[in-house]
């Protein structure tokens, strides 16, 4: 068999991808599109490694093009010649990154310094020039020079991202840093005489900074159903571009290539940007996938360790569990229902459900009707647990062999086996490992009674806040046999909580299923440990199995249990 063209994983430059013979998933109709609209200024936000870069470099080698044979064969070939032929500035903003305003100015200095250079200008600057000044006297100096020119800006919220977190710096520079931005982006307002075209990408919409607020005219390709799939690949486009991949993946897997695509698809596909749009695969995980299991070795590799997850270690953006660890976010605080998620983010307060969205760990699905918020696929769902798992539990949750995990195994294996005590016990045994201020909060502890469950893989479903037409469980858990309806409170008593599973019908919805239904109360109590810190544990629970029966609370008062753990106030 010949051998198969490479695939494009790390390569984010056009015209390199295209002289080295890789594999192009050709987005350019699209391109075409935004062109024919006349649009002047376009903003599209997208997941990282979603193919933003590889976009930015594709429009860059189109308007600045030297040699027309890189488009060959592309959908754009014919309409080239309506394309003019003008200087690009690229404005990577990925450099732009700092936590202090000095940092920032000079990062952004250094990338106009850059761009000048390219096209051999020299900037008159002085200790007090603004980077925006010169960005300005770089558009000048292109005016002059070329008449007409595009821009370009790769990750322009890179430098905003950072702000999400607290990082204990003082709090004004955060305002002063959104300004400098605010005042450099203003610039291309500025020059919209001599600008022929804007294209702007990042992975958040933030608004509230004001940072476009010049660009009345900006154009927001980001649901614009015309352009859901402006990046990421569609099914059509794996079939068209990558069969040949496909089928040799499945030879060396041993299975069919419908099987294939359907595994594939399970892990990588998923992704929706507008209700009406077709489902995507992202790039970097897709191809990275298909690139390994290509070659025998690694697929047979695949088949006893399971598939890559590519997003996982190159894309996962580490900024959003840090946020919400830093400000003590839980679950309870996500509107799973699709409203607002595509909404401008707030820096100083952005809404969970729009943060998650945005940064590709939950999308836009059609459940029964209704337009939901749920995770893509199995690579992302793995992703968000495991993230929230390590930020709950620490680096101990690391190895397979460690405690934190014998007590999620522990515990799964207790539900599965419809042993409430011992589940019950083995999640008290977890939380020694947490600090009071981890749990300062009832929705501290469902996140992280959440996050333990939902690691266990062989429970069938996890659900936070399950809805009634009376209420919301806080968790409810479903195993092979049963299903666990629980319900936390926090220094109250275990006998409420049952209460409340009873009075709000909480195990009514799960009656018809033909399983066990059992509700689970669970009262979490502070109490001053030996070294007059206080020790959260689960120290009061019961349960009721079986709705329709009377209510049998079992509360089981145990001794306060020793901790080895070190637990901070």
């Amino acid at each position: 068999m010949p051998s198969l063209p490479p695939l494009a994983i790390d390569t984010y430059d056009f015209a390199t991808l295209r002289q080295e013979g890789q594999i192009y998933v050709d987005k350019t109709a699209y391109i075409q599109c935004m062109l024919e609209a006349k649009m002047r200024y376009a903003f599209l936000a997208r997941p990282r490694r979603f193919g933003k870069s590889l976009l930015v470099s594709t429009l860059e080698h189109l308007f600045g093009r030297e040699d027309d044979a890189l488009f060959r064969d592309l959908a754009i070939a014919p309409y080239l010649p309506q394309v003019p032929q003008v200087p690009v500035m690229l404005l990577d903003m990925s450099r732009g990154v700092g936590l202090t305003p000095a940092q920032v100015h000079e990062a952004l200095m250094d990338i106009v310094r850059d761009q000048a250079q390219r096209f051999g200008f020299v900037l008159r600057e002085t200790p007090d020039t603004a980077p925006w000044t010169s960005l300005s006297r770089l558009c000048s100096h292109l005016e002059q020079a070329y008449g007409k020119f595009v821009v370009l800006v790769d990750e322009y919220d890179a430098a905003l991202t950072e702000l999400l977190v607290p990082s204990g710096a003082d709090a004004s520079d955060s305002y002063v840093i959104q300004a400098s931005l605010r005042h450099f982006y203003r610039t291309l307002k500025t020059w919209n005489r001599a600008i022929h075209f804007v294209f702007i990408t990042g992975i958040l919409d933030i608004g509230g900074s004001g940072l476009f607020s010049a660009l009345n005219n900006l154009q927001y390709l980001s649901d614009d159903a015309r352009f859901n799939a402006l990046c990421g690949f569609t099914e059509a486009e794996v079939d068209t571009f990558l069969r040949p991949h496909i089928e040799e993946a499945a030879r060396n897997f041993g299975c069919s290539p419908e099987m294939m695509r359907e595994r594939l698809r399970m892990h990588y596909n998923g992704y929706r940007f507008t209700a009406s749009g077709e489902s995507l695969y992202n790039p970097i995980s897709y191809l990275t996938a298909l690139d390994r299991l290509v070659t025998p070795q690694n697929a047979q590799d695949i088949i006893l360790t399971g598939f890559p997850r590519p997003w996982i270690r190159t894309g996962q953006t580490n900024f959003l569990f840090r946020y919400i660890q830093a400000r003590g976010r839980a679950l309870t605080d996500m509107d799973f229902s699709a409203a607002g998620a595509k909404d401008a983010l707030d820096l100083d307060n952005p809404a969970l459900n729009a943060l998650l969205f945005q940064s590709g760990f939950v999308t836009l699905k059609r459940i029964n009707g209704e337009t939901i918020l749920d995770f893509p696929n199995w690579e992302v769902e793995t992703a968000f647990q495991e993230g929230l798992f390590f930020r709950c539990f620490g680096e101990q949750a690391g190895g397979r062999d460690s405690r934190v995990r014998k007590l999620v195994r522990q515990m799964a294996q207790a539900l599965e086996k419809g042993e409430c005590a011992s589940a019950l016990d083995a999640f008290d045994q977890l939380l020694d490992g947490l600090s009071y201020a981890e749990l300062a909060a009832e929705s501290n502890f469902q996140l992280a009674l959440h996050i333990v469950c939902s690691m266990a893989r062989s429970l069938l479903r996890v659900d936070a806040e399950g809805l009634t037409r009376r209420g919301r469980a806080d968790i409810v858990v479903e195993t092979r046999e049963t299903f666990y309806v629980f319900e936390l409170k926090l220094d109250e008593s275990v006998a409420a909580a049952m209460h409340q599973i009873e009075t709000r019908g909480y195990l009514d919805r799960y009656a018809s299923e033909g399983k066990r239904v059992v509700g689970i109360g669970v009262n979490f109590v502070k109490r001053p440990n030996a070294h007059d810190k206080w020790q959260p544990s689960a120290a009061n629970y019961a349960w009721d199995a079986c709705p329709g029966q009377a209510t049998r609370l079992r509360d089981l008062e145990r001794p306060a249990r020793a901790t080895d753990a070190s637990l901070s106030a």
